[in-house]
């Protein structure tokens, strides 16, 4: 068994997590806004009926 999953992660949550570490990692030049800006998604949530979107698109809050 893998050692992530012997620690309760799912795999997104694996690669998450060592995506973070290499990021911060890098050597300070290295660690531009661009680079630690990929770590950021955002997320919306769309309600649907019959097909059809009921209303505007909201963001997922935490």
């Amino acid at each position: 068994m893998s050692a992530w999953r012997k620690a309760g992660l799912t795999y997104t949550q694996y690669i998450s997590v060592a995506a973070k570490t290499l990021r911060s990692a890098l050597k300070t030049e290295l660690q531009t806004p661009h680079v630690l800006g990929r770590g950021h998604s955002e997320v919306c949530f769309t309600k649907y009926q019959k097909g059809s979107p009921v209303a505007d698109p909201k963001p997922l809050s935490k």
